[in-house]
Formats: structure tokens, sequence, C-alpha cells
């Protein structure tokens, strides 16, 4: 029984180690200028953008004030540093390449991890959000004792549609003359679905029907 519970903390410390955090909840420290692509494909320049990493929204400054822009009228955003697409709900970014096709990355807030850090730790926050956010909440500054556990989510944006990194979701989206391809890949030793490295190594194959 002793053993169970030290393998059992072993474990959490494991799982603890692994988790991937932000010191902040946008997805840059301080808000950036950016291009808005609107659904209907017009442009607008935004001097003060951010990506609100609880749900992966933009948000932007308006008259001194924080508010998150309904994300069915946003397409995509340029920031100087990475373009954005939205990809049903969400912003992801792009990671790589390859010919026409391409990977991305969504960053979110793990909610339920952080809420029961919420709960075990008794602090009192606010995430809430509305057409404006509240700016005691959203601190674009870095704070050395406060983590946000996160996660990323990848896309692939394969022959024009927009795919889950899943195993189920590619496969089904592979031409059959790729699938070995596919395959070879995938069960390599060290494959991640969650690994950037992997992923564009896949979709290297999957676009080239080359293992080079």
């Amino acid at each position: 029984m002793r053993g169970l519970i030290l393998f059992t903390c072993m474990m959490a410390c494991l799982s603890l180690k692994g988790q991937m955090v932000s010191q902040r909840v946008t997805a840059f420290k301080q808000f950036e200028p950016a291009t808005v692509y609107l659904a209907n494909g017009k442009p607008l320049t935004v001097k003060e953008a951010n990506v609100f990493l609880k749900n992966s929204q933009l948000l932007y400054k308006n008259g001194g004030k924080v508010k998150q822009a309904a994300i069915d009228n946003v397409k995509g955003v340029d920031f100087a540093s990475r373009t954005y697409v939205r990809i049903d709900s969400i912003l992801a970014y792009r990671v790589g390449t390859v010919a026409q096709n391409d990977l991305y990355c969504a960053t979110l807030i793990d909610m339920e991890t952080f809420d029961a850090n919420v709960r075990n730790n008794r602090q009192v926050t606010n995430f809430e959000i509305g057409s404006q956010v509240n700016l005691t909440t959203l601190d674009t500054e870095t704070d050395d004792e406060r983590e946000y556990p996160v996660q990323n989510r990848y896309y692939f944006l394969y022959n024009g549609k927009y795919i889950e990194a899943h195993e189920l979701y590619v496969l089904r989206a592979v031409p059959k003359a790729k699938r070995r391809i596919f395959w070879t890949i995938v069960r390599e030793p060290g494959f991640s679905w969650t690994q950037e490295e992997s992923l564009m190594r896949l979709l290297k194959g999957i676009t080239e029907g080359s293992l080079e």
C-alpha cells in the first residue's frame, strides 16, 4: 500500500512538471498593432490588439477599454510575429507551411485544471468576460507568482480544409495513395500528436507523398 501511494505521488509530480504554464492570460505581453481580416474579407487596422488565452479570442482596446471582438466577424489576424486564422470558434496561429498546406496551433488556458487549482489554493479570481474585459483581471504584465496551466490544440489546413490533429480525423482526409506514408510516420518511435516537430514531419509526408 505504501508503495502504491509513493508511485501515485511520483506520477502526480511528473504530471505537474509536464504541465505547460503561462504567466499571463494573453498571447502577447503587451497589446500590439494588428491587421484584422473581417468575415467579409475587408482588412481593418487595429492599434492595440491581443489574443485572450481563456478562449483564444481577439481582444482590442477602444477608448481606453479592453473589449472582445465577436469571433464570427473575424476571419484572421496578422500580428508582427504571428498570423492567426479562425478555426471553428477559436483563433489559431500558423506554425509552419508545406506547399499549400499549413499547421496551426491554438493555445488555451486549461480551465478545468485552473479551476481545480483555484479551489485547492482557495484563491479568489475572476475570469468572467462580456463585451468588456475586467482590467483588474486582465493583467498583461508578467507576474512570477501567477501561473496559468495552458494546453495546445493543433490543426492542419490540408487540401483546403481545417482538420484537428488527431489520428482518425487526419487519416480520413489523407488520400489512399498517401496512407502508407501516414502510417509509417505516425508509428515512428517518438511521434506525438502534441509535438510540432512530429506534426510538421507528418504534414510534409502527406503533402509530398515522401519520407525524405
